[in-house]
């Protein structure tokens, strides 16, 4: 199994937000529990099924890790006091984390912007961005 991790320093948190300043990365130990479901998807299933079948299976996989993880949460993007639209996100968890799932090809910059939009209109900070649709699972954690 190949693996693509694509995490970026800009990640790191500071005391201002109730963590050290020694290279911590925000929410560790919850997006190490949940990167291991994601790997046992991937080496269980492997390429080439839908992005639905991959949903239903790391539902599955974090759920058995104990993990409270919540299909297809609305975030409202509000605009002056007003809801004007809303954005459905494909898996949150523990109220802390936004995953959304791809099974392309190639991945595309507008599924990182689509990831910062949920991240802005929900309000958590980390998104992991994660594709099942290639011969290395890709996964790139994002904070807002």
């Amino acid at each position: 199994m190949k693996y693509t991790d694509y995490t970026d320093s800009t990640e790191r948190v500071d005391a201002a937000n109730g963590t050290t300043n020694d290279g911590e990365l925000l929410y560790r130990e919850l997006t190490f529990e949940i990167r291991a479901a994601l790997f046992e998807v991937y080496n269980t299933l492997g390429p080439g099924f839908r992005e639905e079948t991959y949903r239903r299976a790391v539902l599955r996989e974090l759920k058995l890790r104990g993990l409270c993880a919540e299909p297809e949460l609305f975030a409202e993007v509000r605009y002056k006091g007003s809801v004007i639209d809303r954005y459905r996100m494909d898996i949150v968890v523990e109220s802390k984390v936004v995953i959304e799932l791809k099974a392309v090809e190639e991945m595309k910059a507008s599924f990182a912007a689509q990831l910062l939009s949920y991240l802005k209109a929900s309000q958590l900070r980390l998104g992991l961005l994660v594709n099942f649709g290639s011969d290395e699972l890709y996964v790139r954690r994002f904070i807002r």
